[in-house]
């Protein structure tokens, strides 16, 4: 199926991107693993890194209403590139960009906002069990944590907009 329903998460990582001229961030992760999240044009890509090497690029294309989307997995010099279901790209990014956003002890509380290098809204569950960080100006999940489950948890390495995004390398 070529067409399909965008859910609001997904038309808003579009919207961000299509206002900025391009939109793209690193989630850090535990054990030197970076997940890049970005579009630029029609393009979108989720790309996943360990080390400094791309080991996963989930690239989508949106045109004229319908997504092609395909999966690069690297391993060492070898590549594989695997056509996904339609949409499956934007579906990925929108669950990671708008992570735990929709969530009650998120939506039910008043963040405090925090000055620094990027300005962003911290939201504490329990005794911090819990915590989510939401940029001010780009609106995407910029921090996770969860004393539950600490693989889960990732911060901000770099955000960039406009001309600083360039597409992903791939085959």
């Amino acid at each position: 199926m070529d067409h399909m329903e965008m859910n609001m998460p997904q038309k808003r990582f579009m919207e961000l991107v299509e206002e900025k001229e391009g939109f793209e961030y690193y989630q850090a992760y535990r054990d030197d693993v970076d997940h890049m999240i970005g579009g630029k044009g029609n393009t979108y890509w989720y790309v996943i890194s360990k080390k400094g090497k791309v080991t996963e690029s989930y690239i989508g294309t949106y045109q004229d209403g319908i997504w092609r989307d395909r999966l690069i997995k690297s391993r060492g010099s070898k590549k594989t590139t695997k056509e996904m279901p339609s949409g499956s790209t934007i579906r990925l990014i929108a669950q990671k960009a708008y992570l735990m956003q929709e969530e009650k002890w998120v939506k039910g509380r008043n963040p405090r906002l925090v000055e620094d290098s990027h300005p962003h809204f911290h939201y504490v569950y329990g005794f911090g069990d819990k915590g989510l960080d939401i940029s001010k100006e780009y609106g995407v999940t910029i921090g996770f944590s969860d004393i539950k489950d600490l693989s889960a948890g990732f911060h901000l390495r770099d955000i960039y907009s406009g001309s600083e995004v360039e597409l992903p390398a791939v085959p």
